[in-house]
């Protein structure tokens, strides 16, 4: 298929970038206000925020590349990681704990980011070799032997080229500008410092895969190297899934400019960014709002049934459970019968510890 444009890579002021300076004063408030209420929490709730945004940032990277990881697992990887005793049945893998400690090493931008702790975290995403059912290489810079770096969507034969990225004998060379800049570059901000890394590295695009998770981390490693970032309580990765049409549609306008103005692509990043801050706030209120309803039901008798479907109810916050919590999905939940599901909903609300709404076979149960 003939291109009729130049890809990015390809301009003559590649990689000078250039960019209008974006507002980011939106964006150093929230920060401002996660370090304030950070100092507010008692260690362990800050504890607990911290594991729910590695949790989350976990799930959601790989779910953008399409990879869906199990939440429990990845809830005991971080567990583990963290050193946090809990109550999970469920056991990590390799593979979510590969991935947690990528991302935690990732939150440590004061040590320099060399070819070999890239390579590291490489690895570390691919334990097996594998990517699917595909043997990739790991831990090295892609060769192109089967061909060029393409990134294509649609069905076999009629795939659409989003981008072609350098061919591969480019690669070490563009990987040592790209480390040197982001080693070296102190003074630009860091959100935009950020947002740069990101994109300068999917445009490189130097590995036969991983390349998008790997973005995104760099994108956390560049934000973590500020003291003003609290890096460990929002997810990145998160927002982006949230945004992913857009995160991909930014991608493509980019590949394919004739010149290397970056600015929509900056411009939409500290967006996202403000977006995810924004989030993690409220999932700061949630915690809190969680910590204070234990507390004040902490003389209450309740049997195990009741505090897991309690906690299952607590833990979608700030959203409200959907549909409220009805006797079949209490039943469900804490793997009982329908009647004794009634009896324990009963309870609950005599305790004073839920409300009944509607009548009938319409009634269903919120958090008082």
């Amino acid at each position: 298929m003939k291109m009729n444009h130049q890809w990015i890579w390809q301009s003559k002021r590649w990689p000078d970038f250039t960019h209008k300076a974006p507002d980011t004063t939106l964006a150093y408030h929230h920060f401002g206000q996660l370090t304030m209420v950070e100092t507010l929490l008692s260690p362990l709730l800050t504890q607990e925020l911290v594991a729910l945004a590695l949790e989350d940032e976990a799930v959601a990277t790989s779910l953008i590349e399409g990879e869906v990881l199990q939440r429990s697992s990845v809830r005991a990887s971080v567990y583990r990681a963290l050193h946090i005793e809990g109550e999970e049945t469920a056991h990590s893998t390799v593979q979510t704990d590969a991935l947690i400690d990528v991302l935690l090493d990732a939150k440590n931008g004061l040590a320099p980011l060399t070819h070999e702790r890239l390579l590291g975290w490489h690895r570390a995403l691919f334990p097996t070799g594998q990517s699917g059912l595909r043997t990739i290489r790991v831990g090295m810079y892609r060769n192109d032997e089967k061909g060029e770096m393409k990134i294509v969507s649609g069905p076999w034969g009629r795939e659409k080229v989003h981008y072609i990225a350098p061919p591969a004998y480019l690669v070490e060379g563009e990987m040592n500008r790209f480390l040197l800049w982001l080693n070296t570059e102190k003074n630009l901000n860091v959100v935009i410092k950020s947002a740069v890394a990101h994109l300068w590295f999917l445009l490189i695009h130097p590995f036969d895969d991983g390349n998008g998770r790997l973005a995104r981390a760099i994108s956390d490693y560049v934000l973590s190297a500020s003291e003003k970032v609290p890096s460990t309580l929002f997810s990145v990765a998160s927002e982006i899934n949230n945004r992913r049409k857009e995160y991909y549609g930014e991608l493509d306008k980019v590949c394919v400019r004739g010149d290397v103005d970056i600015s929509a692509w900056i411009a939409w990043f500290v967006n996202m960014l403000c977006a995810a801050l924004d989030h993690a706030l409220g999932k700061i209120e949630a915690v809190k709002i969680k910590a204070l309803f234990w507390d004040k039901v902490r003389n209450v008798t309740i049997n195990e049934r009741q505090r897991k479907v309690i906690a299952k109810m607590l833990n979608r916050l700030p959203e409200p459970f959907e549909g409220g919590m009805r006797t079949a999905k209490y039943a469900a939940i804490a793997k009982t019968s329908k009647p004794t599901a009634t009896r324990d909903l009963n309870d609950l609300v005599q305790k004073g510890i839920l409300k009944s709404q509607g009548a009938g076979r319409g009634v269903y149960y919120t958090l008082t």
